[in-house]
Order: structure tokens, then C-alpha cells, then sequence
């Protein structure tokens, strides 16, 4: 670690605040949301390029998160721009250096929960030379490109299943099916486990934040996992009734779930009577028009904790239709859901191996020749 030198933040960067789009842009367009900035599809106005460090100053949940932006953006009042002097420290060095170890350590306490950028100049850092930055840099970046590249062949790929799926049973309905109710072909799974009487047993835990960390579920001993869960079943799906209004989690189960995988109860099992009915049941309950009613039945007091019944799912109007049609839509969309599974199960090895390999790379420990 001798190469590394240590450098206040203040010294070595400047920062400002960011500012809300003009109100006139508010609402026009298409604009993708994440914490502190906004992405807006259709208007080339912008203030902070791509590749841009930026620090969530305040916002619910995400406090001290540093981010690279990925394209052209308004940054919002939310977050504080780092200008980082990049002869002494890489932006996306600087971003992996955080990607783990956050900076909400710096967060006042106060009841609104806020970073400054007195607070974010007197931060300390240790770096090594910029030729080491770059190595570091480069294999954290392959690792992410690779990853990213499966997720984006996974969402050609769902969209190939959807327009299957809306061919088969939305622009070409056959006249002789009947009106039914999802609940005429799924079954409501509810065999529940009180993970606590197996103390010393290991359970996969498919929760919402594992949904919402790249659907990885947890692997947790009996004793730290808190309250009754569900069993899950293979050839099934996980649909959350925690906020689907805000958040869409359904989550696609086939046959290799393991004997110890459980859920929270915030998800509830949906499981076709027949398993080669699966791959239509999920398409039917994540197409827009369905989700979106099922969704539209949320209540509850709390704003940020609002529910649907269990109920709404499987009372959603559903088509009974000959088997035949079913069985040849599954044919076909099956090998594009397993390979779905194959890369979603790589997305998980690469990025055990990243998050694993990050840490050892930043303090030094693991060097790049």
C-alpha cells in the first residue's frame, strides 16, 4: 500500500448541487426516475453529463449512494455533483471505491435525513497511481459489461415470449373460450414455515429486498430468519402485494427450486394445476393490462406500505381455452424462459464474483500487474 496516497476530498474535487428540471418539462415526455436524477427521454435539455460522480445528498432510503450516471441527465436537487480532479482520482475508480462502503455514515441524524458538501469535502480517501486506477477500473468494467449484457439478451428474450404470448391469446382469440378466473387454473399455495424451530437449518430466502438486489435469493440460517414464511413449490410464481402499484415484482419459479426455499409472505404463491401451463399464466399475469387492474386494487392507510387482497390476483378475469393452444405456446416459449434461467443463473456467479473481487482490489489486497 505504499503507492497509495491519501487526499482530502476537498482538495481534490469540487461539487455543486443539482436543480430541478424547468417546470414546464415536468411531466412532458418520458423520464426514468432514480434517486437525485431523471433521465428524460425526449428532450435534449440536461444538466451533467454521462459518466458524471454524483452523491444522493437526501432522499428515502438512499442517502450517502454514490452513482455513475449512464447517459445525459437532470440532476435534481436530491443529489450533490462530485467534480473529481481525474489527474489524482478516476470517476469510476472513485464510484467503485463506494459502490459497497457507502457514505451514509455522513448523514446529520437529523429528522431529515441530509448529506452536505462540508461534510462530503472532509472525507478522507487512499488511492493508488492512475495506471492502477485504470487496471482496477477496466476489470470491474468487463465484469459489469458482461453482466449488463445478459440482462439486456433477457429482456429480448421476454419480449420474443410477450409477442408469443399476445399473438396466441390477445390479437387472435378463439370465440369458443370460455370466461374464467385465474383461479380456475392456479391454485393460492400458503404452506407456511416457521424457519426459527429449524435453528441450525439453511433456507434459500427468496425476500423482496433479494427481488430488488437482481433477484438473489439469501442463503440464511433458521435462527436469523424473523417470522412465519412460505414453502415454495417448483413451477410456480411469486407475486408481491407489497406496493405492485409503485413496484413490480413477480417473480418466475420452474423446476429447479430448491427443498429449502422459502418466501415472505409479502409474495403469494400462484401455481398453475398443470405445471405446462405456467409460462401463460406468467405472461398473463405480468401483461400491462392485467397487472395494471390486479395493481389498481391496492389499500391500505399507510402511503408507503399499501397492499392488494390475495384475492384480487385470483379473481382476475382469465380465458378457459383448449388445452392444445396452451401446450403449444408453452412449447415454444420454454426454451426462451430457460434460457432466461441459464443467464440469470450467470448474472448471479458473475456478480458474487465482482462483489467478491471489489473490495480486495480497492484496499490493495489483490493487486493488477
Amino acid at each position: 500500500m505504499s503507492e497509495w496516497k491519501e487526499y482530502r476530498l476537498g482538495n481534490i474535487a469540487s461539487f455543486s448541487y443539482g436543480k430541478l428540471p424547468k417546470q414546464e418539462l415536468l411531466g412532458k415526455g418520458e423520464y426514468v426516475t432514480y434517486s437525485g436524477y431523471k433521465y428524460l427521454e425526449a428532450y435534449p435539455e440536461y444538466n451533467c453529463e454521462k459518466g458524471a460522480v454524483i452523491l444522493v445528498a437526501r432522499g428515502v432510503g438512499g442517502t450517502g449512494d454514490v452513482k455513475l450516471t449512464t447517459k445525459r441527465c437532470f440532476l435534481t436537487n436530491l443529489s450533490i455533483k462530485i467534480d473529481l480532479d481525474n489527474r489524482i482520482v478516476l470517476n469510476d475508480y472513485f464510484y467503485n471505491m463506494f459502490r459497497q462502503e457507502n457514505l451514509r455514515y455522513l448523514d446529520s441524524g437529523s429528522a431529515q435525513s441530509q448529506i452536505t458538501i462540508q461534510d462530503l469535502s472532509n472525507v478522507i480517501i487512499e488511492v493508488p497511481s492512475i495506471d492502477e486506477q485504470k487496471r482496477i477500473a477496466g476489470v470491474l468494467s468487463s465484469l459489469d459489461d458482461k453482466i449488463d449484457l445478459l440482462h439486456r439478451e433477457n429482456a429480448t428474450l421476454e419480449a420474443l415470449a410477450e409477442t408469443l404470448f399476445r399473438h396466441y391469446f390477445i390479437e387472435t382469440p378463439n370465440p369458443d373460450w370460455k370466461e374464467g378466473k385465474v383461479s380456475d387454473i392456479a391454485i393460492h399455495c400458503k404452506d407456511s414455515i416457521n424457519p426459527q424451530k429449524h435453528f441450525d437449518e439453511f433456507f434459500s430466502h427468496y425476500s423482496i429486498p433479494a427481488y430488488d438486489n437482481g433477484k438473489r435469493p439469501t442463503e440464511e440460517q433458521g435462527q436469523n430468519i424473523q417470522s412465519n414464511k412460505y414453502v415454495i413449490p417448483q413451477n410456480c410464481i411469486l407475486f408481491s402485494k407489497l406496493n405492485p402499484h409503485k413496484d413490480k415484482r413477480v417473480w418466475l419459479m420452474l423446476d429447479d427450486v430448491q427443498p429449502n426455499a422459502i418466501c415472505s409472505t409479502e409474495f403469494q404463491i400462484v401455481k398453475p394445476q398443470n405445471d405446462q401451463w405456467l409460462y401463460f399464466l406468467y405472461e398473463w399475469l405480468t401483461y400491462k393490462e392485467n397487472y395494471d387492474e390486479i395493481a389498481s386494487g391496492v389499500s391500505g392507510t399507510s402511503g408507503s406500505h399499501q397492499r392488494i387482497d390475495p384475492k384480487v390476483i385470483f379473481d382476475n378475469e382469465c380465458p378457459i381455452m383448449d388445452k392444445e393452444t396452451l401446450l403449444q405456446y408453452n412449447e415454444l416459449a420454454k426454451p426462451l424462459f430457460e434460457k432466461i434461467k441459464s443467464n440469470n443463473q450467470q448474472i448471479i456467479t458473475l456478480t458474487t464474483q465482482r462483489d467478491s473481487l471489489l473490495p480486495r482490489l480497492i484496499s490493495g489486497e489483490v493487486r493488477i500487474n
